[in-house]
Formats: C-alpha cells, sequence, structure tokens
C-alpha cells in the first residue's frame, strides 16, 4: 500500500446511524431510503466522432461532448414484512420524482440531490427505475428490490434555477429597453451635435472640417446614444459624442485625430 499517499487523503471519522435521502433545491427530503445502499455505481463517457486520417488506418477522433455523470444503485431493500407493515408508499414516493404532474404546475419530474452523510451527488433526475417484488401483505408488497439511476444535469434547469434565471433575462431585457433612445431624442442629438460640430470646427482635420462648413456629412444615432460622422458616402470618419438624459457628451469624441 502506498502509505504517503494514505497519509496525505483527508481523514473521516466513522459515524453510525446515517440513512441516505433524496432532497429537492430547496433541501426538502422528497425520499428515504428504508435501508442504505450495499454499492454505487458511477459512469460517465464522453463522446467522439471518427475522421479519416490520411497515410493511416487509424482514424483521428474529434470530441464531441461528455455526458453527465450517472450514479446506479443496484437491489436496494425495501423490507417491511417481518414488521406487518406494507412499504407500497416508498415505492409511490419514488415513483413520483420520476413524472410530471402539469395539474400542480410541474411539467417536468423533479431534479432531486443524493445525500447521505457528507455525501452529495447532483443535481440529477432518475432515468432508469425498476424493482422486484417478493413478499406481500394483503396484496400490499412488503418486500422489494429496487434498483433506479440518477443523471446529473446542470443547475440551470433546476426549476427555481431556471425561474429566476429568466426573470433576470426579463429584468435586463427591460432595463436594456428602458435605455433604449426614442425617435425623437435621436433628432435631439443630431441636432444638438450639429451645434457642437459648428462651434468646434476649427478643432477638426482640414478635411473633416471642410465637410463641416458645405454641410456634405451625415450624422447617426445608436440605441445607446452614440453620435457618430459619415461621409456622404457612408464612410465612418469617427465618434462625435454620446447623447443621453438631453445632453450631448463629447469627451469622447475622437475627430480631431481623423484624417481621410
Amino acid at each position: 500500500m502506498n502509505t504517503q499517499l494514505i497519509n496525505e487523503l483527508s481523514p473521516v471519522d466513522k459515524v453510525i446511524g446515517i440513512y441516505a435521502t433524496l432532497v429537492d433545491e430547496l433541501n426538502k427530503t422528497v425520499y428515504s431510503f428504508l435501508f442504505n445502499p450495499e454499492e454505487k455505481t458511477f459512469s460517465r463517457s464522453a463522446f467522439y466522432s471518427e475522421g479519416v486520417t490520411a497515410l493511416t488506418s487509424l482514424p483521428s477522433q474529434q470530441y464531441k461532448y461528455t455526458t453527465g455523470l450517472t450514479l446506479t444503485l443496484d437491489n436496494l431493500l425495501l423490507e417491511s414484512y417481518s414488521r406487518g407493515r406494507s412499504c407500497k408508499s416508498i415505492m409511490q414516493d419514488l415513483q413520483k420524482l420520476m413524472v410530471a404532474n402539469p395539474a400542480a404546475l410541474k411539467y417536468a419530474p423533479t431534479p432531486v440531490y443524493f445525500k447521505w452523510g457528507k455525501d452529495e451527488f447532483g443535481p440529477a433526475v432518475i432515468t432508469d427505475l425498476k424493482w422486484k417484488e417478493t413478499q406481500w401483505l394483503n396484496g400490499e408488497v412488503a418486500t422489494a428490490r429496487v434498483s433506479f439511476t440518477l443523471l446529473e444535469i446542470p443547475e440551470s434547469q433546476l426549476p427555481r434555477k431556471a425561474k429566476e434565471e429568466t426573470s433576470q433575462n426579463k429584468l435586463k431585457a427591460a432595463l436594456k429597453s428602458s435605455n433604449k433612445l426614442t425617435d425623437r431624442q435621436k433628432e435631439e442629438a443630431i441636432s444638438k451635435a450639429k451645434g457642437w460640430l459648428k462651434q468646434n470646427i476649427n478643432k477638426f482635420s482640414d478635411n473633416i472640417s471642410s465637410l463641416i462648413r458645405i454641410n456634405k456629412y451625415k450624422l447617426s444615432v445608436s440605441d445607446n446614444g452614440t453620435v457618430s460622422l459619415f461621409n456622404q458616402k457612408n464612410v465612418l470618419l469617427g465618434t462625435v459624442g454620446t447623447y443621453k438624459d438631453g445632453k450631448l457628451n463629447t469627451s469622447n469624441n475622437n475627430l480631431s485625430r481623423v484624417n481621410i
């Protein structure tokens, strides 16, 4: 055994009486394990597409994507027969996590986290569920073996996260829209820019100044208020300034450095 590596690992205390659960994104328990798993199986795949490589029979491999991690819990024991109780409700709770319920405004299965002490896996969804019943009480299952697979998903697919992101995107769009200049504001920006150009005509290069004197130029205002100067062939000559809140800020103009 590599004792040096062992000594570098984090120490962990042995604790008994800790049972595995499935919780939702609000940390609410949605499924409790009657018996802890006897084993956990993980898997993940990376997909590549093959391509022809010259002068060799070995094809090239172009990376496409890597799947989410999967956790498979096999042969989980459900046994309540010896206690004279049915475990039907436990099976129903597990099945509810795999289906949508539009009547309750639940349009997709519930994403969950697998938690067992300090160990956590998720967010994930249950993609496969199977069980074998072996004992019953009055027709209801009292002993069974259950297996299911959890598939890791991005946090952005969590219902609460998705709603938050949608709300944030709507807010950003609203703010962006509210900052967009109206046609009237753009006309006012052009008027102020023309006045400023005439007042400062001697500060520009001779070519720019001559265009302003004979009125052979065009002005354009972007939605965010940037006023740009063009010649009559629609060639950009530079920035006049930025219009905002009824004022033209020319601190960012670059016409004095433009030669055409």
